[in-house]
């Protein structure tokens, strides 16, 4: 079956949409289809949604490796368009190989597919005889996707661009910092004798609180690409209180380990001002020295682990949390809670040694459990993820870098019954997955895909979110743990008096619940995308979160 790399642009039908006519144009030159998608789940999703179009099958696939293609429902001039990731090529067929009718289902004919490559082959050596080989190619203006197609159509498509993968961290001072001072910092760890691609800092005057929330919303809202040098921006807002730091940290350079490295490296820059520094490097590569399987199991009971767990996600499809005053905007919003340090004694102490995070995990589950039942969805099994961090404990601080796995931890309506049976249930788990290092599953599957050809690791990426998207949980929990020593800017900015930390959630149905301690205070940021909490929402969660909090602490 013929493949051509030209986009063949035909005049579209009468009915088409606006969107369609006014988006395929004839060009003047021998163009090469290279035409960028992007949102290719969008694309896909409104081409079916028309009608006209004929997804291949399996047997299709083998012709296109690794793309989704979709022909046209016409006989002949047929559009042919199949994405690749997020590139688009597209040409028109003389000839289909579908045994295509516009009005009712479609599929391939043995005689049509040879006609189909017949009469191609033919046009193809016609145009190379006449020295015409490429004409009529164009270039095919992706823009004609509609970004904002009808989010009630496709509940569970999850759109990884309505909201940046990015790395939040802030942190609050008693004091002010000076800002040529902080610039200066900046670029001295960020970009050594490198002149910044950007601007590195903005300057905001936050008097308010809501000021405050939206300078925040607007930084971690921001796409930062992980190209940019460095790939970070910053926010400076100036409080009557003690001015704040915000970091948005792209979340591919840098997990939250990483990003806390750099938030100390500018804190440290800004206090010592004019010492030498060593600026960071976000480019180099480092091995990470990890082995994904444990000697304690056999390979046969970890096959019968991943089989049960397989088996699990198809059978007990993972529950979302339940949306409440929703927005129809992009980006993320932030609520932040800190508690006191008598409360966070009482709710991480008492636990047996590493299993402190058990109790804020159990907590999530419960209040996502009990949060679904107050909205009327009760039941289901719910699935949080927890990053663990895979860096060896002798690594060099200043290893900048995604070194952090995820493993989902999950429980059902029974297990949530109870607080002292969500804490055993979270507590088995975890327990299970350090010992059969479970987070580290796809490492695992990427080191031993060498049989797999590329379209088929790719295909794999692509087509995800077309599956329902079985495989994304509820809500994420990323704990930073203890920091004995906050970032200090020195002795003229003040005390470090409050520290903040999240990560990117899937948009626009999931959470993230982050984590971090210092000063003997527990700092909890709720970061939710703005599809699936409104302000007030997202502060009732949290209390009610912090309800369950109490009670698994109560009931170990």
């Amino acid at each position: 079956m013929r493949e051509d790399v030209g986009v063949n642009a035909k005049p579209p039908a009468a009915d088409e949409p606006a969107t369609l006519q006014s988006r395929l144009e004839e060009p003047t030159d021998h163009s090469v289809s290279d035409a960028t998608i992007g949102d290719p789940v969008a694309l896909l999703h409104d081409l079916d949604a028309s009608g006209r179009f004929h997804r291949d099958g399996s047997f299709g696939r083998l012709f296109h490796r690794g793309m989704v293609s979709l022909r046209e429902n016409v006989p002949t001039e047929s559009l042919h368009i199949s994405v690749d990731g997020n590139r688009l090529a597209a040409h028109v067929d003389d000839v289909s190989p579908l045994d295509a009718d516009a009005d009712g289902p479609s599929g391939y004919s043995l005689r049509r597919a040879v006609l189909h490559n017949a009469v191609g082959m033919a046009r193809d050596v016609a145009g190379i005889l006449q020295g015409r080989q490429g004409d009529h190619s164009c270039v095919l203006d992706c823009e004609w996707v509609t970004h904002k197609r009808r989010r009630s159509s496709a509940p569970e498509l999850l759109d990884p661009l309505a909201a940046a993968w990015s790395v939040h961290l802030e942190v609050r001072v008693a004091g002010a910092l000076d800002e040529a001072r902080l610039r200066a910092a900046l670029v001295a760890v960020l970009c050594g004798d490198r002149a910044p691609a950007g601007e590195l800092l903005e300057v905001v005057d936050c008097r308010e609180d809501d000021v405050l929330d939206r300078a925040r919303d607007a930084l971690l809202s921001r796409a930062v690409d992980v190209t940019d040098a460095p790939p970070l921006c910053a926010c400076l807002a100036r409080r009557p209180g003690g001015d704040v730091l915000m970091l948005n940290v792209n979340g591919a350079a840098a997990d939250g380990v990483a990003a806390m490295e750099v938030l100390h490296a500018i804190a440290r820059a800004y206090a010592d001002a004019g010492a030498p520094v060593a600026a960071l490097d976000f480019l180099a590569g480092h091995d990470l020295p990890v082995w994904p399987s444990s000697p304690s199991m056999s390979v046969a009971a970890r096959f019968f682990a991943r089989l049960v767990e397989w088996l699990r996600d198809r059978l007990a499809r993972t529950g979302r949390l339940a949306a409440d005053g929703a927005q129809d905007r992009d980006g993320y919003g932030f609520h932040m809670v800190s508690l006191t340090a008598a409360e966070t004694s009482y709710a991480i102490e008492g636990t047996e040694p590493g299993t402190e995070r058990n109790v804020l995990m159990a907590a999530l589950h419960r209040a996502i459990g009990d949060w679904n039942l107050q909205h009327g969805t009760p039941g289901r099994r719910l699935g949080v993820l927890a990053p663990a961090n895979l860096r060896p404990p002798r690594w060099p601080k200043g290893t900048i870098g995604n070194f952090s796995v995820t493993a989902r931890l999950s429980t059902n309506r029974r297990e949530r019954a109870r607080p002292s049976a969500t804490l055993k249930a979270i507590n088995a788990q975890r327990a299970r997955n350090k010992r059969t290092r479970n987070g580290v599953a796809l490492i695992a599957g990427l080191q031993r895909t060498g049989l797999l050809s590329l379209w088929a690791k790719q295909s794999i990426v692509v087509l995800q979110p077309l599956t329902g998207n079985r495989l994304v949980d509820t809500a994420m929990l990323c704990d930073l743990g203890w920091m004995d020593d906050a970032p200090s800017f020195g002795a003229d900015a003040g005390e470090t008096l409050e520290l903040w930390f999240s990560a990117p959630a899937r948009s626009p149905l999931s959470l993230c619940v982050g984590v971090v301690a210092t000063g003997g205070k527990l700092h909890l940021t709720f970061r939710y995308p703005h599809r699936l909490f409104g302000p007030e929402a997202a502060a009732r969660f949290a209390a009610c979160y912090l309800e369950h909090v109490g009670a698994v602490a109560d009931s170990r």
